[in-house]
C-alpha cells in the first residue's frame, strides 16, 4: 500500500467505506465554499487534495489517446511554441503534465505490447515482424472490460492490426475504412478525421448505463500529415511534422468538445501518450526504430480530470508501462500480477514519491538497414545502451544526463565504474525470462496491411 501526503496517510485503492467518506467529506465542504468538489466547478483543486477528489469520481470513463511518433519537446506542454499544441497547452493548465516520460521501444508494437500489457519487451517477448500478443497474453481492455467497463478502440496503424492480436478485450476494435479527405501530400493511414469520426459513432452508440474505455491511436504525425490550414511551420521535414503536431491537437480537442457536448466529460478522465519519439539527427539518426536511446524513447504523457486541478508537473522520470496500472487505480480495479509498472497517482500530490523510475527499452529486429538490435536502460540521470548484435563500430554507450541530455558523448570509457553499475542492472534485468504465454509467433500479416507496411518501408 502506498502512503499519500496530504494531512493524513490514504490506502489507494481506495475501499467502498472510504470511497463513500470521501464524497461525504467533499460534499460538506462545498457546501461551506472550503472547496471545489464537484466536476465543473471553476475553483481549481489544490495538490493536497487531488486524492480526495479522484476517489469521488467513482468508476470514470477513461479516455486514453495515443499519437503515434510524437516527440515530447516540440508540443506547447513542454516548453515550445504555443501554436503547436494550444488544446494540450489548456489541459497542461488545469491537469498534470509528466516531464520525463520514457517509451519501451521505439517501434510500435513492441511499444504498444509494453503500454497495453504493462510488461517489459524482455517479458512480452514481442521482437519481430511476424509476431503478436497470444490470446493468453491480459491486456489494460481485458482488465477494464472485466471490470465493468465497456471498451472502445479506434488505430490506424498497421502493426497494431487485429491478426497481431491488439483487439483484445475490445467490445469494439475498428480500423477505419479509408483515409478521409485528401491531403496535400500522399498518405498511406487513415489520418485524423476518420479517427474522430469512428470515436464519435462509439460515444453516440454507448448507453451510457457502464462506464467505457476509449483507445484512440492517429498515425498523423508518423506521416508528417496535416490539412493546408494547419501548415504553419515553414515546408521542411520540421515543418511537416509540427504542422501534423497541430493537426492532432485540434482533434484531440474535437473529442474533447464532443464528450462536452454529450454530458460526459464530467465524469471522463483523458490522458494524452505516444508510443514513441522521433529523431531529426539525433544520435546521427532520423526517424525512429533506429536505437533505444532516449531522444527517441521521449515522449509526452498529460491527465486531464474532470475536475481543474492547480497545474502539477510531475519531474520524475516514468514509463508508459505506468499507463496502465494508473488507468487501473483510476477504475478502482487491481492490476493483475502480471502487470509490471506502477500506478502514477502517488505522484500527483505533494511530499510524494518523487524518486526517478528505472525504465528499459527494447529494439529487437532491424527494421532498417542502418538499425540497431538494442537494448537500453535510464535511472533518469545516466543512460547505458548496448547492441545485442556486435556493432563494427561500438557496441556499448554510456551518457550522463545531468550534464549531456542530448546523449551526444559516449563516455562509456571514461566513467568505467558508473558503466559497470549499469550494466550490471541492464544483466539482471535481462535475466528475467519473457513469459511463456504472451508472444505469438509467425502470424499471417494481413495483405491489405502489408502492404501498407511495405509502403512505408517495412518488410522489405
Amino acid at each position: 500500500m502506498t502512503s499519500f501526503a496530504s494531512g493524513s496517510t490514504m490506502p489507494w485503492p481506495l475501499s467502498s467505506s472510504i470511497r463513500e467518506g470521501a464524497r461525504w467529506v467533499l460534499t460538506i465542504a462545498a457546501a461551506f465554499g472550503a472547496v471545489a468538489a464537484f466536476p465543473g466547478c471553476e475553483r481549481p483543486v489544490p495538490a493536497a487534495s487531488i486524492h480526495e477528489h479522484l476517489a469521488a469520481l467513482e468508476r470514470p470513463n477513461l479516455v486514453l489517446v495515443v499519437v503515434d511518433t510524437l516527440r515530447a519537446d516540440w508540443m506547447t506542454p513542454y516548453g515550445y511554441s504555443e501554436s503547436t499544441s494550444p488544446e494540450l497547452a489548456r489541459w497542461a493548465a488545469r491537469g498534470v503534465v509528466f516531464e520525463q516520460v520514457l517509451s519501451q521501444s521505439s517501434w510500435t508494437k513492441i511499444s504498444m505490447a509494453s503500454l497495453m500489457t504493462s510488461m517489459w519487451p524482455r517479458s512480452h517477448g514481442i521482437r519481430e515482424p511476424n509476431d503478436g500478443l497470444a490470446d493468453t497474453a491480459l491486456t489494460l481492455a481485458e482488465v477494464l472490460r472485466q471490470a465493468g467497463y465497456r471498451t472502445y478502440g479506434v488505430q490506424t496503424n498497421g502493426w497494431l492490426d487485429q491478426s497481431f492480436g491488439f483487439q483484445q478485450g475490445f467490445d469494439r476494435y475498428v480500423f477505419p475504412g479509408g483515409k478521409g479527405a485528401p491531403l496535400p501530400k500522399p498518405t498511406i493511414w487513415p489520418h485524423a478525421d476518420r479517427v474522430y469520426e469512428e470515436a464519435v459513432r462509439m460515444i453516440d452508440a454507448h448507453s451510457g448505463e457502464e462506464p467505457f474505455f476509449l483507445y484512440l491511436h492517429f498515425m498523423d504525425v508518423h506521416e508528417y500529415a496535416a490539412p493546408p490550414e494547419f501548415k504553419d511551420f515553414g515546408t521542411t521535414a520540421k515543418g511537416d511534422y509540427l504542422a501534423a503536431i497541430r493537426w492532432i491537437d485540434d482533434a484531440v480537442r474535437r473529442v474533447r468538445e464532443k464528450l462536452e457536448d454529450g454530458g460526459q466529460l464530467a465524469r471522463t478522465v483523458m490522458v494524452f501518450a505516444s508510443d514513441h519519439g522521433e529523431t531529426f539527427g539525433e544520435n546521427g539518426r532520423h526517424g525512429h526504430a533506429r536505437n533505444v536511446l532516449t531522444a527517441v524513447l521521449s515522449v509526452p504523457l498529460l491527465m486531464r480530470f474532470p475536475i481543474a486541478v492547480e497545474p502539477l508537473r510531475v519531474s520524475a522520470q516514468v514509463r508508459n508501462l505506468d499507463i496502465g496500472p494508473t488507468l487501473l487505480e483510476l477504475a478502482g480495479v487491481e492490476p493483475p500480477p502480471s502487470f509490471e509498472g506502477r500506478s502514477l497517482l502517488p505522484l500527483l500530490g505533494v511530499e510524494t514519491e518523487r524518486a526517478n523510475r528505472e525504465s528499459y527499452a527494447g529494439l529487437g529486429f532491424p527494421l532498417y538497414r542502418d538499425a540497431s538490435v538494442q537494448i537500453s536502460l535510464s535511472d533518469g540521470s545516466w543512460t547505458y545502451a548496448r547492441n545485442v548484435e556486435p556493432d563494427p563500430n561500438r557496441d556499448e554507450f554510456l551518457f550522463d544526463r545531468t550534464v549531456d541530455p542530448g546523449e551526444n558523448v559516449n563516455v562509456i570509457e571514461l566513467e568505467p565504474a558508473q558503466a559497470a553499475v549499469m550494466r550490471g542492472i541492464l544483466d539482471a534485468h535481462m535475466e528475467g525470462k519473457p513469459a511463456s504465454d504472451i508472444r505469438q509467433t509467425d502470424v499471417r500479416i494481413d495483405p491489405s496491411i502489408a502492404r501498407r507496411l511495405r509502403a512505408m518501408g517495412y518488410l522489405q
